[in-house]
């Protein structure tokens, strides 16, 4: 990239977005592009974070898993933010699982290297823990969603944030991923499928589903959908978080 406006043009993490041109500029040459397809395990449970990812496009999902291998969703991150959050809030390993599920262009850094543009406390610094906010109610309102929500109401909320993640409406997806996804069993989900298909919500298909009705489809979704959805858009607008060091937000 010739200048820091060049490279500007080549970013779409809001995150990134984010910061004023010396902070850009410190972290310019330590990134690296990267190209991740469905499936890419970026870490698994346990993991030691070499490298912080800050994706343009697509959606990074963080899974819990247990001893037995199963696994189910606690939440996600995308072209709002980064993963690899742990090493920044002071514990060098992943608690969970971060697999791609809508392949991902992006950037990657040295996790030493992102760890030290933090602790100088500027804009990074400030964004990071807002971010960090976003991930805490993402998970905790997916924990009440898992608990106390019907597995329809999920699976619409799952397949519109596919969708908008994906931008647009042709996901490939079996029933056993979408189970894992949910953590429930693979035959309730066969059969919610064929009831939004019915319904002519979905067109579904062996590893395939075409979203043909959105509108109906978030109206089928539980409020946690929106709300998590809000507390993103939220997050990237800026317009409820002042700045908390000294240095000057841009």
């Amino acid at each position: 990239m010739s200048n820091t406006s060049d490279f500007r043009l080549s970013l779409q993490n809001r995150l990134l977005l984010s910061l004023p041109v010396k902070e850009i500029d410190f972290l310019k040459p330590h990134l690296e592009a990267v190209n991740l397809a469905t499936g890419d395990i970026v870490f698994q449970a346990g993991d030691r974070i070499r490298h912080v990812y800050f994706p343009n496009d697509g959606m990074v999902s963080l899974l819990s898993v247990t001893e037995q291998g199963q696994t189910v969703e606690i939440g996600f991150s995308g072209f709002d933010g980064l993963v690899g959050l742990p090493v920044l809030l002071g514990r060098n390993e992943m608690p969970y699982q971060a697999m791609v599920q809508v392949p991902v262009t992006g950037f990657r850094a040295d996790a030493r290297i992102v760890l030290s543009l933090f602790q100088r406390c500027g804009v990074f610094h400030d964004i990071v823990l807002r971010y960090t906010y976003v991930v805490f109610k993402q998970i905790s309102q997916t924990c009440v969603c898992n608990h106390f929500h019907t597995i329809e109401a999920r699976l619409c909320r799952w397949l519109s944030v596919m969708h908008d993640r994906s931008k647009n409406g042709q996901l490939s997806l079996t029933q056993e991923f979408l189970a894992n996804m949910l953590g429930v069993q693979r035959t309730s989900i066969g059969m919610i499928a064929n009831t939004l298909q019915a319904s002519g919500i979905i067109r579904y298909r062996r590893g395939k589903i075409e979203i043909v009705d959105y509108e109906r489809l978030n109206r089928s979704a539980c409020e946690c959908f929106f709300i998590i959805k809000n507390e993103f858009e939220d997050f990237r607008s800026d317009k409820n978080f002042p700045a908390m060091s000294d240095t000057e937000q841009t």
